[in-house]
């Protein structure tokens, strides 16, 4: 296998990991940003987020050797006979349903925050605050902290196929891991950056990764991570996030998919998690390794309707040729508000001057006119 097709919503975090593994790439994904032009050896920019018959249309453009399908496509259904590096994708929709997975851990006995279908509450009979997320989907954006039952009234008009989850403080992590039907091995854990107002002004939107994650009980969070991946028979790159808070340690998503923090894995544990995950295809597993220093990644939303000009562009895609920026939008772009705007990178030898790093050439780059 020397070829690979990447199609998703954003490819390309998968396309600079299967690049670095020797992999000739071809990406078809929405945004186009410039420095994916830079890693993959071709790209088709599709206008539409969703399969349609441009998207077979632009696949018989190229001859590849397998197919992956990255961010929101991985419940599409290519007809080919070459080989999709995925879980199957009815397992993925499973798996990414938050009200099944409620109910699957309760079953196995893993604890996890209560879960409700929003049709099916009584909001008087609630103990606030709780959350509203959807239904199925990651990110973060939709999600909503619900104050009392007359709130909750009001989604309830308004909102369909979403959950209502037991509120409960505290730090996200996650656990990157490699499965191979039935087996697994956690290669790097993960604080997640959400919230952080000089990033965003939406209050749980994913905003980035701190790598590693240290924290006393983390060879328990590994432990229950690939357990939980095991009994699903997951298969390739896999992620599973925790809350960790003073009632203790709760499961709250499985991602049967490639990470955010994908970059921010290799970058600390020194790895390739995309020649892992095609190796897990064939039965195969990495290792475990310790983490060589810190490294994250910042997501810059937009406060206001932001219009990039040729300079702005410039000035991003300088940081990505020294490594501190990805994600980078093209000049005459126009960012609507609270949309990502580029990805910021730091590396360090810890948590606290890692964070400095991403929180300073945020503002320096930002200059303040973009958030």
């Amino acid at each position: 296998m020397k070829t690979v097709l990447v199609v998703g919503y954003n490819t390309r975090h998968i396309c600079a990991s299967a690049k670095k593994a020797g992999f000739r790439v071809f990406s078809i994904e929405h945004f186009g940003d410039r420095d994916l032009f830079e890693i993959a050896d071709e790209v088709v920019v599709l206008e539409d987020s969703q399969v349609d018959n441009n998207t077979y249309e632009s696949m018989e453009r190229f001859d590849y050797d397998a197919l992956v399908c990255g961010p929101g496509f991985e419940q599409s259904d290519f007809d080919t006979e070459l080989p999709v590096l995925n879980n199957d994708k009815k397992l993925i929709k499973k798996v990414s349903d938050k009200f099944w997975l409620s109910e699957y851990l309760t079953e196995i006995g893993v604890k996890h925050p209560s879960t409700f279908l929003l049709e099916d509450v009584v909001p008087s009979t609630l103990t606030y605050p709780v959350m509203v997320k959807p239904r199925s989907g990651a990110g973060g954006v939709k999600n909503l902290l619900v104050l009392n039952s007359e709130q909750l009234e009001k989604i309830k008009q308004s909102f369909n196929d979403f959950i209502v989850q037991e509120y409960i403080e505290g730090i996200t992590a996650s656990v990157s891991l490699i499965a191979a039907y039935g087996e697994a091995c956690s290669i790097g854990t993960s604080e997640e950056i959400t919230g952080f107002p000089w990033l965003t002004n939406i209050p749980y939107a994913y905003s980035g990764s701190i790598t590693p994650f240290n924290y006393k009980h983390v060879e328990v969070m590994k432990e229950l991570a690939e357990n939980v991946v095991c009994d699903l028979m997951l298969v390739g790159s896999n992620g599973v996030d925790f809350l960790l808070s003073d009632k203790g340690l709760f499961l709250l998503e499985i991602n049967p998919r490639f990470q955010g923090t994908l970059e921010t894995v290799e970058h600390a544990y020194k790895l390739n998690v995309f020649s892992m995950h095609v190796a897990a295809f064939s039965g195969e597993l990495p290792q475990p390794v310790s983490a060589k220093c810190f490294a994250g990644r910042a997501i810059l939303f937009a406060k206001n309707d932001v219009w990039i000009d040729q300079r702005m562009s410039d000035l991003f895609f300088d940081c990505y040729k020294k490594e501190t920026a990805s994600d980078v939008p093209w000049h005459n772009t126009l960012i609507l508000k609270d949309k990502p705007i580029v990805t910021f990178f730091a590396a360090g030898t810890t948590r606290a001057e890692t964070l400095t790093k991403l929180r300073n050439i945020t503002n320096e780059t930002s200059n303040g006119d973009l958030f």
